[in-house]
């Protein structure tokens, strides 16, 4: 189990059932700009040799590759709007199966995609508020906008395809997805900032498939359970 704790400046890493601390990347409340320091970090991913990649997020305005072991491998992001720069802040990170690092650039409003190596590839502009990205077993791309509450699902091109999702505090409604996850069965987790709760969202009965978001593609020998604590 990972935690990314932004408020902490740091990573940690727990035995499944959290019973041992078994990494921790950063200093306790201590913040900065290098190999061995976060800005207020925000997300992890992982590549399936375990290698995974920090956003680094809320103060800094980059990503961070490190390898299995935890080990600093290199940083990539300036601020700025231009390609390979972000603007704070640097939300969410996702990988597909071709390894490309797909980062929530909030604050540009738009998602930008590397290789792993931090090699800027392409950018989705005109996402309002991006705040976490899901690449489920399709390769269909879902981002959550802040700003307009709703599910954006694009092809690999960056083709918007589908949309769902209404601003409120009833049930149902959505305001301030930060985070979100899908289980086996194609259920929806989201964990509202501003409504101060968690919801859940199944699939009706005959619903079209292509309208569903549908769980990651896990290689079970390295899998990880991620979750965030940040605002």
């Amino acid at each position: 189990m990972w935690i990314v704790d932004d408020d902490l400046q740091q990573v940690l890493k727990f035995t499944n059932h959290g019973e041992k601390l078994v990494m921790t990347l950063g200093e306790r409340l201590v913040p900065a700009n290098d190999s061995s320091h976060f800005g207020r970090p925000t997300d992890i991913a992982w590549l399936p040799d375990g290698t995974f990649f920090v956003t680094d997020g809320y103060i800094n305005t980059r990503v961070l590759k490190f390898d299995k072991d935890g080990k600093f491998l290199m940083t990539w992001g300036t601020p700025g709007s231009g390609p390979g720069q972000f603007k704070s802040p640097v939300h969410a990170v996702a990988i597909d199966n071709e390894r490309r690092v797909y980062v929530a650039d909030r604050g540009n409003s738009r998602v930008q995609i590397f290789d792993e190596n931090g090699k800027f590839l392409d950018q989705w502009p005109n996402i309002r508020d991006p705040w976490d990205i899901h690449i489920a077993k399709d390769q269909s791309v879902w981002v959550v906008d802040g700003q307009t509450n709703k599910f954006l699902k694009f092809d690999r091109s960056g083709k918007l395809q589908y949309s769902w999702g209404t601003f409120g505090q009833f049930p149902g409604g959505l305001w301030g997805v930060h985070q979100f996850s899908v289980d086996q069965e194609g259920n929806v987790y989201a964990a509202e900032a501003y409504n101060g709760r968690a919801e859940k969202f199944r699939p009706k009965p005959g619903a079209d498939s292509g309208k569903l978001l549908a769980p990651r593609l896990i290689d079970l020998s390295t899998a990880q359970v991620k979750k965030e604590v940040s605002r």
